[in-house]
């Protein structure tokens, strides 16, 4: 199938996988207007969603915002033209499309950094102390997260405006960072979401975008941190305590909840064993719910062992997933991915991707050989159990995790709660290429596949996944009470 195909490569944000080495950073870098000259053309050049949609009133729109664009990185530097540069790949609005930061750094900046760490007098007892005082009062970004050995207090920053907090150190993950020193700081915007400053263990330092999910999941781009504190009694048990990445299992009296934040395959022993484990208990549960909120996207496959336990007999596969009609924009960035990204190159699929990308420069070419015959779709495994099946899914549902959900949608036992996904599926499968030789700061991210030539008719970027039954999932206490009752209703 397509999709399962075109996922592997979705962890390269996540992971850095593929990111050319920075250069001698001696060497002069571009000015912010070269900058945006550069990501301009390899987004033009490499991403079919310019192609395909930007015509018309909306080639009008793009050429008056480039205009402002240019304007405006005569004047900027530094963090400015970041937020520049990525503001311009947001026009597009699609989540597999973003300036991807270097987390590579030489001793001497590492060194230079490390001196200039703001700390602080805080210590694990003063946050708590802080956090318990203001318990009914806190952002839900205060308290205490962890990111498998380090741990951080967030409480507001005593030095700053309101809506700024900060992340302080309580145990950290490398001997190069102390007790007490700022790791990160946050600043809320209006939408509920933050600008997100993070230092990593190298002391590289990342602008993101941060958002919260299940309470209890600090999505940033990339990583996810947990929170360990406080936390009300419904929202105790969700995560993994070490790793947030990792899918748990939890059992209540006649319900079995998976959670999946990743689609990492690094994880696919751990949530096959959970399920193995618990067999029984699936088997004979009257509700099985599956909690993608927040869910990071990765590989499609990651979750296949969930599939006997929410598949219906005769169940069909999804239309969007057994299409053939995947595309690819034909490009010299494009061709090097299709040689790596696929297997060997002496597979028959390869070779032929490649010739078809060769022979046509800049035009949508097939993913697949049209004159082959496809092979017939996989066939689902026997269902298992006779449990009522919710999928559970909010605006951070993406990628990989959304293929799962189209799947699932096609199953007589399934019905699907919460807000709209995140609609990334329409461009996909992401890789990471330098702007220049000179730039070794910033990269451009972009999705390498599309869906079929029609776009944007029938696409869902914008509009997402939107499940049968809407939930305010803001201003529900318990979001899987509330998916377990309504199953047991039905």
């Amino acid at each position: 199938m397509l999709i399962q195909v075109i996922q592997l490569a979705a962890l390269l944000p996540l992971a850095g996988r593929g990111v050319p080495a920075p250069q001698d950073r001696s060497a002069a870098l571009p000015t912010c207007f070269e900058d945006l000259g550069l990501l301009k053309q390899k987004v033009e050049q490499d991403y079919a969603g310019f192609q395909l949609e930007i015509t018309g009133d909306r080639r009008r729109a793009y050429d008056q915002a480039v205009q402002r664009f240019r304007a405006a990185a005569t004047r900027a530097e530094g963090d400015a033209c970041y937020f520049l540069l990525r503001d311009y790949v947001a026009w597009f609005n699609d989540p597999h499309l973003f300036v991807y930061q270097s987390g590579r750094i030489d001793s001497a900046e590492s060194a230079r950094r490390a001196a200039a760490v703001r700390m602080t007098g805080l210590d694990e007892a003063a946050i708590r102390k802080q956090l318990v005082a203001r318990i009914d009062r806190l952002d839900p970004l205060e308290g205490i997260w962890y990111d498998q050995r380090l741990r951080l207090g967030v409480v507001a920053d005593p030095a700053g405006p309101r809506g700024r907090f900060i992340a302080v150190v309580l145990t950290p993950d490398t001997a190069t960072w102390r007790a007490g020193a700022v790791r990160a700081t946050f600043t809320r915007r209006q939408d509920g979401t933050y600008d997100a400053e993070v230092f990593a263990p190298n002391y590289a330092r990342r602008l993101l975008d941060a958002s919260i999910h299940r309470r209890v999941l600090l999505r940033l781009s990339p990583g996810i941190w947990g929170k360990e504190f406080p936390l009300a009694p419904v929202d105790s048990g969700q995560l993994d305590p070490v790793d947030a990445h990792r899918p748990t299992l939890r059992r209540r009296p006649g319900t079995v909840i998976v959670a999946v934040p990743s689609h990492d395959p690094a994880f696919i022993p751990l949530l096959d064993s959970l399920l193995k484990a618990n067999e029984g208990a699936l088997d004979s549960a009257d509700r099985f719910i599956v909690d993608l909120r927040g869910n990071e996207g990765g590989a499609s496959f990651v979750t296949d062992a969930l599939y006997p336990w929410f598949v219906s007999p005769g169940m069909p596969p999804a239309p969007e997933l057994k299409s053939r009609e995947g595309l690819m924009l034909s490009s010299p960035d494009q061709i090097a991915y299709a040689q790596r990204a696929f297997g060997s190159d002496t597979s028959a699929f390869v070779r032929g991707l490649v010739a078809r990308l060769t022979a046509s420069p800049g035009a949508l070419v097939p993913l697949y050989d049209t004159t082959v015959p496809p092979e017939a779709p996989s066939p689902y495994p026997p269902p298992r159990g006779q449990a009522r099946v919710g999928f559970l899914v909010d605006r951070g549902t993406v990628s990989a995790s959304e293929v799962i959900l189209l799947d699932a949608r096609q199953s007589a036992r399934v019905t699907t709660f919460g807000e709209p996904t995140a609609g990334a599926l329409d461009y996909q499968s992401v890789n990471i290429v330098r702007l220049g030789p000179e730039e070794n700061r910033w990269f451009l991210g972009y999705p390498t596949i599309t869906r079929n030539r029609r776009l944007p008719e029938g696409g869902m970027r914008g509009k997402g996944i939107v499940p049968e039954v809407r939930l305010d999932l803001a201003r529900l206490a318990d979001p899987i009470g509330e998916v377990e009752r309504a199953l047991s209703r039905r």
